[in-house]
């Protein structure tokens, strides 16, 4: 446990939240002291506003540079609190429109369409309209002024998430898990382990299909760009599960690791090539979904003998034919030796084991992966390349700033020492601090802001909040991994304290 204090007070807000918007080209954050949106590629500040209530942003989402939406911390004066939802205009700096839920709020989804608000064991959607403002007719000018010098930001239309479309019932959803496009809706079902996968096209034959993802209870989820993927990760934290949303098969599975985590978040990049991933291991981990021979060894011409004995497996292929299940020939008393022989009843041999032609470098734990008897979890797949992120030291009463411990007085008139409870957070019950938020930087974009179509090379960013908000970046890259062997190579670029005084390179 780290128990150093710091040298110099912080003095800027916790970070309570952090979202992504949908196009990859913003992220929010709900502090202590409200939100700020900031840009993606280069982590500077665009938009912080001044609210009118004293309270932060537990929940936070942004939709583009107008439009984003927030639930305040506490309850105050004006009615607000964590069962409301306030829908805020960043031009006009003013709410939009404000929804009671009547009960805790435990997370936003935002897209141009539909606005998903998720509840302890629901979830209500709610649909765009386009309000148009009501406003006496002004006298006409004197002045020849023309129209575009005239226009008005109040008095353009609004798109305010204010009909209610639909409301689906879940399982337990504490960690708030969601995914929303214009045209699909995914949430948990209300058996353990499935989700459901709800269409919002208004043509569309099925509304909601069902699909079985893990045996126990769902940790985190993340769908496509395109609405064509969908990863799933339970409470172990091992398996990654990749599904096609049109056909609900099940395309791939990777193995994150073989002990138990807890999985923060989940992306696809652009393109649907890579998918990526984070958890309390502090290990960023990256996935091929188009896997082919990324591996390649650099010939090499070799003075010394192979470590292993090329006869032992090659062996192999010579006893193989004697272990066939065709009938053997009837011995000199023209009878077969055995029943089973008779019956071509023998039993499946094993299968050869040979080392791959054109390698003298192989080694018998190659080939025993290979081998259909071994453990799946030497035959799993599992990440093309893994780098650290930074996970901070957090206490755990990082939210209130309390002690770990208080002294209480006994009614005999003595003095206990209790623990403190940890306040919660919503999508998150145990109270922990936001960590490991991760988006990949959309189609065209490096980090200096350049067009770079080219799939050699793919940024991404991991975000992480709690006493010090922290933006990192790392990219992925060929190269050599050693041991003369080229593949891809995962790098961190640089990182940033968001909250801080900002310079623009």
């Amino acid at each position: 446990m780290n128990t150093r204090q710091a040298i110099q007070p912080s003095n800027t807000p916790n970070v309570l939240s952090i979202s992504i918007s949908a196009s990859r080209r913003r992220f929010i954050a709900g502090l202590a002291d409200g939100f700020r949106v900031f840009r993606l590629d280069n982590c500077l500040t665009t938009y912080h506003p001044t609210l009118p209530s004293p309270y932060g942003a537990s929940i936070t989402a942004v939709l583009d540079d107008r439009y984003l939406a927030y639930v305040p911390t506490h309850k105050s004066e004006d009615g607000s609190g964590p069962n409301v939802v306030i829908f805020w205009d960043c031009v006009l700096e003013r709410e939009l429109a404000r929804l009671d839920l009547h009960e805790q709020v435990l997370g936003l989804r935002l897209s141009s369409q539909w606005m998903a608000v998720i509840l302890q064991e629901r979830t209500i959607l709610f649909q765009h309209q386009e309000i148009h403002p009501q406003t006496p007719p002004s006298p006409p000018s004197s002045e020849d002024v023309s129209s575009s010098d005239s226009l008005d930001p109040k008095d353009e239309s609004w798109r305010i998430p204010n009909r209610v479309h639909s409301l689906h019932n879940t399982s337990n959803n504490p960690f708030a898990l969601g995914c929303l496009t214009n045209d699909l809706l995914i949430l948990p079902a209300q058996s353990t382990g499935q989700i459901q996968l709800i269409s919002l096209q208004p043509k569309a034959s099925t509304n909601k299909r069902v699909v079985r993802a893990h045996n126990s209870s769902l940790r985190c989820i993340a769908l496509s760009s395109d609405g064509s993927l969908l990863v799933t990760t339970s409470e172990q934290g091992t398996l990654l599960r990749v599904f096609a949303t049109s056909t609900l098969d099940q395309i791939e599975e990777f193995r994150r690791g073989l002990d138990h985590a807890i999985i923060y978040d989940l992306a696809f990049s652009p393109g649907n090539r890579w998918l990526a991933s984070t958890s309390d291991k502090g290990t960023l981990h990256v996935f091929d979904l188009r896997p082919s021979d990324t591996q390649v060894r650099t010939p090499a011409p070799s003075t010394t003998a192979p470590s292993h004995r090329p006869a032992r497996l090659s062996n192999l292929a010579s006893v193989a034919p004697s272990m066939t299940s065709a009938p053997i020939a009837p011995s000199a008393a023209g009878q077969a030796t055995s029943i089973q022989e008779y019956y071509n009843l023998l039993p499946i041999p094993p299968p050869v084991i040979a080392p791959p032609t054109g390698s003298s470098q192989s080694t018998f734990a190659s080939a025993f992966k290979n081998a259909p008897f071994a453990s799946r979890l030497l035959s799993d797949s599992r990440s093309a390349a893994s780098h650290s992120f930074h996970l901070g030291s957090d206490p755990a009463h990082w939210q209130t700033g309390r002690p770990e411990y208080s002294w209480t007085v006994l009614p005999s008139g003595g003095r206990k020492r209790v623990r403190n409870e940890v306040q919660p957070r919503p999508g998150e019950p145990s109270g922990r601090a936001v960590k490991g938020v991760l988006t990949f930087m959309p189609a065209g974009w490096n980090a200096d802001g350049d067009e770079d179509a080219s799939e050699e090379s793919v940024k991404m960013v991991v975000i992480g909040g709690g006493v010090e908000g922290r933006w990192e970046e790392f990219q992925l890259r060929r190269g050599e991994t050693g041991g003369g062997l080229h593949g891809w190579i995962l790098e961190r670029r640089g990182f940033r304290r968001f909250l801080t005084r900002q310079f623009v390179e």
